[in-house]
């Protein structure tokens, strides 16, 4: 058992050692997405933990079903629940409005912003974004159809509290979308 988490430690390590942060010629995230319900799986309720379930769980591991729920200030996942979003991106970054969330600027490379270290790069043609905190990772894998109407992104939850989630949700592009120079005068680089 050992082996298998030091293992599995390592491929993560080397997941995230190897992305590339020049974007790939020919893939552009641009444009606002909306959400195909038919296709993408249902988000998990997030919540907090009350003190009797944070004194039950230091006796035991982490929980076995249910929500999860996180001792310490709740995370922003608003990728998670969105159903939609518009996405600027330039060579360097991308920038994810969602509604009723505050704006996430996103460069490549790795940067650290309080208590999240966040890893963000190119692997072949989907853009990979992990951020890592206690008590929780979140693995973003964003990447576009051949046509360029479909986004895919795949998100893996993992925590100390909690069994890993893996979910996928599909997003398909809104028609009527700002066109790419609209969106790039629109694109808001260096907020946080």
């Amino acid at each position: 058992m050992k082996v298998l988490c030091t293992m599995s430690l390592l491929f993560a390590l080397a997941a995230c050692g190897h992305l590339e942060t020049r974007s790939p010629i020919g893939i552009d995230l641009s444009g606002t997405w909306q959400l195909d319900e038919r296709h993408s799986d249902s988000p998990p309720p997030l919540g907090r933990r009350s003190q009797s379930e944070v004194d039950d769980s230091n006796a035991g591991g982490p929980s076995q079903g249910g929500p999860p729920r996180f001792s310490g200030p709740m995370p922003l996942l608003p990728m998670v629940s969105a159903t939609e979003m518009t996405i600027a991106q330039d060579p360097q970054s991308m920038g994810i409005d969602y509604p009723n969330q505050p704006y996430r600027d996103v460069k490549w490379g790795t940067q650290k912003r309080g208590l999240f270290t966040i890893d963000a790069g190119w692997d072949q043609q989907s853009l990979v974004i992990e951020t890592k905190s206690q008590p929780l990772t979140v693995r973003e894998v964003y990447s576009l159809s051949a046509s360029g109407d479909v986004l895919t992104l795949q998100i893996d939850l993992n925590g100390k509290r909690m069994n890993d989630r893996h979910l996928k949700r599909v997003f398909t592009r809104k028609a009527g979308a700002p066109s790419d120079d609209t969106r790039a005068s629109q694109a808001r680089p260096g907020q946080p």
